[in-house]
């Protein structure tokens, strides 16, 4: 499975970070995982989810 960083899932899906951020902190789109670092990853499969 490839996991993308949250600038190249932003591109892909063509939102901004600013409202991934904003779906992960209403629950609507949480990533695959974040880092001890506090990097988030998606995987290739929230692509189609996004926003719902």
């Amino acid at each position: 499975m490839r996991y993308y960083t949250i600038g190249q899932f932003s591109k892909l899906v063509g939102k901004s970070i600013q409202t991934l951020i904003l779906w992960e902190n209403e629950g609507k789109l949480k990533p695959h995982h974040i880092t001890e670092g506090g990097h988030r990853y998606y995987s290739e499969q929230q692509i189609n989810q996004e926003g719902k």
